[in-house]
C-alpha cells in the first residue's frame, strides 16, 4: 500500500464506525497527533479521542491528497450532525513510515469545536 493509500484508508474508517479499528491499526504505537486543541504522544492516547470523535462524525469526504516523500497532505471535509459544526473543511499532514502513520497534524477552524470538546469532557 502506498503512503497515499494508507492515509486514504485511515480517513475512510471515520465514515463507518465498524471500520474505525482498521484505521487505528494503521497507527504506530508511538503515533503523535496534534490538532488546534490537543497534542497526544501515543496511539493509546489517541484511541479514546478517535472513538469519541468518530461517533460524532457522519462522514469524511477527501477532496485532495498530495505526497512528498514520507509526508502526505490531505484536504478533506468532515461532517457531523452537531449544530454549528455540520461541515468542517480541514487539512491534515501525515508522516508515514513503513506502512504506518507515525504522526499527523490536523488544521481546521476549531472555534465552534471547542464547545463540543468541553461538552465531551463534562460527560
Amino acid at each position: 500500500m502506498s503512503n497515499e493509500d494508507t492515509v486514504r484508508t485511515f480517513l475512510s474508517g471515520f465514515n463507518d464506525p465498524s471500520k474505525i479499528q482498521a484505521s487505528l491499526d494503521l497507527l504506530a504505537e508511538d503515533y503523535k497527533f496534534k490538532n488546534p486543541m490537543v497534542e497526544l504522544n501515543s496511539k493509546a492516547e489517541f484511541i479514546p479521542l478517535a472513538q469519541s470523535i468518530g461517533a460524532t462524525l457522519t462522514g469524511v469526504d477527501v477532496l485532495h491528497v498530495a505526497q512528498a516523500g514520507d509526508w502526505v497532505a490531505a484536504y478533506y471535509v468532515f461532517k457531523s450532525e452537531i449544530p454549528g459544526v455540520e461541515v468542517n473543511p480541514a487539512t491534515e499532514w501525515f508522516r508515514v513510515e513503513n506502512g504506518v502513520i507515525k504522526e499527523s497534524h490536523l488544521v481546521y477552524d476549531a472555534s465552534q469545536w471547542r464547545k463540543v470538546y468541553a461538552a465531551m469532557e463534562e460527560s
